[in-house]
């Protein structure tokens, strides 16, 4: 992989303005006595299509050529990018195809075929699904938009910590962004922009305990096939990260902390109950983290990237009071 600049995630934020929202920083303030220090949510669950996954989407499909997109695109997706992909790519004429697992949201499956895309569901999870669209971008020759493993979807995620260094400069002070990780692109953008700018910030990532893939990686030194349990961060779920995104995390964060189920469904149900965002259950990870005791900010500002609201009505409700009868 090339390696990626703040100018390519300053440039990526030029392309994708037209495409995107600036999301709210919105305070925290019932996390705060739990950590001793201002908590702020990224609110990533207001965007466009419901997740940050349009940013990087758009940017990719953005580097192509008119000529080529006329041809289309295809992807592999948990729901989140193919939906931000999908959205983009309704806009400027570009039919898409998207394989997800046999495993993905009904919610988002639903919404990715009111956009239009052909939908091929097959592979028991995400993995296995990229593995399906990768042939099938060799086979039929569209250009493959990955959901975290590419560059210009790396910058285009990042552009979330231009704008938190745009929000957060007031203060005048370093800070601590707890970021979701599933496959890693989300972290290595956010990283890169920040650390380039801030370099006394601190990035902490989180997985739940039942998808730990980038802490086996980062306990291996390289990748490794790990396996998932059932998990309400299903945005997250995956056996393996990127070569790439695993690089990165070395690089510039200072640690991957694992944080329990019943946990993340209860962040879930106090950023609701507390604050009225339903966020589905990536997005409350960070959250999670924090209520373990497993974010330790020395006096910075603590920001949590609330990655995402696309969770069902049903299913949200279900997640709490299965989290209130173990309670």
């Amino acid at each position: 992989m090339d390696t990626i600049t703040l100018n390519d995630i300053g440039r990526a934020r030029q392309n994708i303005t037209p495409h995107i929202y600036s999301t709210p920083l919105l305070r925290c303030s019932w996390l705060e006595e739990q950590i001793g220090a201002p908590v702020y949510g990224k609110l990533e669950n207001l965007q466009r299509r419901g997740s940050f996954k349009i940013r990087g989407a758009a940017n990719g499909l953005l580097q192509l050529d008119p000529a080529q997109r006329a041809k289309g695109v295809v992807t592999a997706s948990a729901g989140n990018h193919g939906l931000g992909l999908a959205q983009v790519a309704q806009l400027l004429g570009c039919p898409v195809t998207v394989f997800v697992s046999i495993s993905t949201s009904p919610l988002k499956i639903n919404k990715l075929r009111q956009l239009g895309a052909r939908l091929i569901q097959e592979g028991a999870d995400y993995d296995a699904s990229e593995a399906l669209a990768q042939a099938h971008a060799k086979t039929k020759h569209p250009p493959f938009i990955h959901a975290f493993d590419q560059p210009e979807v790396i910058a285009g995620q990042g552009t979330i910590g231009l704008e938190l260094l745009d929000e957060m400069t007031p203060l005048n002070s370093p800070m601590c962004v707890v970021v979701p990780i599933g496959g890693g692109g989300l972290i290595s953008g956010i990283a890169i922009a920040i650390k380039s700018k801030s370099p006394k910030s601190k990035i902490i990532g989180v997985q739940s305990e039942a998808s730990p893939a980038m802490v086996r990686a980062l306990e291996a030194g390289k990748v490794v096939d790990t396996p998932i349990g059932e998990t309400v961060a299903d945005g997250l779920a995956g056996r393996l990260v990127g070569e790439n995104m695993l690089r990165l995390v070395q690089k510039y964060c200072a640690e991957v902390v694992l944080v329990k189920e019943k946990n993340i469904c209860f962040a879930m149900q106090e950023f609701y109950f507390r604050q009225g965002w339903r966020v589905e259950g990536a997005a409350a990870v960070g959250a999670a983290a924090i209520l373990e005791n497993k974010v330790q900010a020395r006096g910075m500002p603590v920001v949590l990237i609330v990655s995402g609201g696309n969770v069902a009505e049903e299913s949200f409700y279900r997640f709490i009071e299965a989290n209130t009868q173990s309670g």
